[in-house]
């Protein structure tokens, strides 16, 4: 079974951020042992993002490594079911993110699950339609506070 980033790499609809993981240097996290939960943005949430925004985002390490800590849990293997009960989780971050069942499916914040439990040697991956804006802001203004 592949580790999370692998699974990334190989799986085709996340090109985009395979790409900034291995930019950053996280892929040695993503290939390490774990657990750990990761909600993984699909290419196209990445090409929904209005521009010029998506070009100051794409082209900052420092505001790309804050989103991604946004979207991963650490020391836990979260199945949806797991997120569900809970409603609110940490990310690496510190902040919280929401995931509950909508008309629309289950969300994380206002992005949805296209695909849940994605079962990885390291931990469990989430594909999400779409960068969640609440996650987007909170990771700006970490960012603007350093």
């Amino acid at each position: 079974m592949a580790k999370i980033f692998d699974t990334l790499k190989n799986d085709g609809r996340f090109t985009r951020l395979a790409e900034i993981i291995q930019t950053l240097g996280k892929d040695e996290r993503f290939q390490g042992d774990g657990p750990m939960t990761f909600f993984a943005p699909v290419d196209s949430a990445w090409d929904a993002i209005p521009e010029p925004n998506r070009a100051m985002i794409l082209n900052d390490k420092q505001m790309l490594s804050h989103l991604i800590d946004f979207f991963t849990i650490s020391g836990h293997k979260c199945t949806l079911d797991a997120l569900l009960s809970k409603n609110v989780v940490k990310t690496v971050e510190g902040n919280p993110i929401m995931v509950r069942k909508t008309e629309r499916g289950t969300q994380v914040d206002e992005a949805v699950v296209i695909e849940g439990n994605m079962e990885t040697e390291n931990g469990i991956v989430h594909a999400l339609d779409g960068i969640p804006f609440v996650t987007l802001s909170q990771a700006f203004e970490a960012y603007a506070a350093k």
